[in-house]
């Protein structure tokens, strides 16, 4: 997810998140530094499909370079391979290896594309002079040879909130996937006498769905900042168009509404929320959202077809990555722009940055600060930075 303003005030009742389950396997090996494992060799990334600009490409280089990187993905493929729905395991699966959308080619025309932005406006979910770019970014334009980056370089996020580096969306989709088939596990057992009630290809699946658009929306420029997010209903836009996908896809509404509501659960007043995000979602995918089967007509308004099930909450509660690693990314932040100010200018700061963080990440360097010191951050930092070409990015 991606936390702006109003995002956080979505979540102002929701303070009641103290405790969270266990994730099954651990992300960072050692203190600080990550170790490269057997899943470097098993599981190679695999190649962008198409050319990339600049930015993107450079990303790619450091995340080729990231033993971290190269495990993550390893995990989050073998959590979609665990998947038994064959379809929906295979779509995923090709998601992984090549997030080039779908949802773009079915308005190819830059007028259609201006429609579907006017629709938005019309239905009051973006304003009128936004731009079709926040809809359609680079790289969604059949008439042009340049793909999107691969999803093992897309970063979690925008450079002030979480995972904001090359590798960063596949921490925070494993962390989130594992997240959902624990709170399912915990369900089950806490309210269900251990029955398998909570379906756990709809959550596990939903959470590696909901943020795959994130590799369209966070490219990377050519300093190395990221592409700013077109908000849509209210929320981030890789939310929306991740939606549009699962609809151009023919995932069931039951899936699509699970994944549209990771933002916020459809209860105590926020199902207006998930209502809205179909609605939207609908649009950019150029369906009806009541022939779909997510939304009936409730007077002049729209209300979510079914009674929300349990899927959509569970969906919901895994997506607080962010409640942590927003706040180290911010804290961390801090820290890396000094030691960059006393570098020689190898690179932009965007670049140093990610380069760090894609062989680190903001929480582990954050957990080295708070329990062992700025002088063990310091020296975990040096090692990080002596591995990297800062000069060849």
């Amino acid at each position: 997810m991606c936390v702006s303003l109003q995002r956080q005030d979505l979540f102002n009742r929701a303070a009641f998140f103290g405790v969270m389950s266990a994730v099954g396997a651990p992300l960072v090996l050692g203190t600080g530094a990550v170790a490269a494992t057997a899943d470097v060799d098993r599981y190679p990334l695999p190649p962008p499909s198409m050319s990339l600009a600049r930015g993107n490409a450079r990303a790619v280089r450091l995340a080729q370079g990231s033993p971290f990187v190269h495990a993550t993905y390893a995990r989050v493929e073998e959590l979609a391979r665990g998947i038994t729905d064959e379809k929906l395991r295979a779509s995923i699966l090709a998601f992984l290896r090549d997030p080039n959308p779908t949802y773009a080619r079915r308005t190819p025309t830059a007028a259609a594309r201006t429609a579907v932005r006017d629709e938005l406006a019309r239905a009051g979910f973006v304003k009128p002079d936004a731009p079709v770019a926040g809809i359609f970014p680079p790289g969604t334009d059949p008439q042009v040879a340049i793909g999107v980056q691969p999803f093992w370089s897309t970063p979690g996020s925008g450079e002030n909130s979480h995972h904001g580096y090359p590798g960063g969306l596949g921490v925070h989709e494993y962390f989130n996937a594992s997240m959902a088939s624990q709170f399912a596990d915990t369900y089950d057992r806490h309210y269900f006498d251990g029955r398998r009630t909570i379906e756990r290809d709809t959550v596990v699946g939903a959470a590696l769905y909901h943020d795959i658009m994130k590799a369209v929306v966070f490219q990377w420029h050519d300093d190395g900042t990221i592409f700013d997010e077109l908000e849509i209903a209210q929320t981030g836009g890789h939310h929306i168009l991740s939606g549009a996908e699962a609809i151009v896809h023919g995932r069931t509404p039951h899936f699509v509404t699970t994944l549209l509501s990771a933002h916020a659960a459809p209860s105590l007043g926020d199902e207006t929320h998930v209502v809205d995000w179909c609605r939207a979602a609908a649009i950019v995918a150029g369906v009806d959202p009541v022939q779909y089967g997510l939304l009936v007509r409730d007077g002049s308004t729209y209300k979510l077809a079914v009674t929300p099930p349990l899927e959509c909450f569970i969906s919901f509660l895994s997506d607080h990555d962010w409640v942590l690693s927003v706040h180290a990314a911010h804290v961390i932040g801090d820290q890396l722009k000094r030691r960059y100010a006393a570098r020689p200018a190898e690179t932009t700061y965007a670049w140093y940055r990610a380069a760090v963080l894609s062989k680190t990440t903001a929480i582990s360097l954050y957990d080295t600060l708070a329990r062992r010191g700025e002088d063990a951050f310091a020296s975990t930092v040096a090692k990080t930075e002596s591995s990297v070409d800062l000069a060849g990015i």
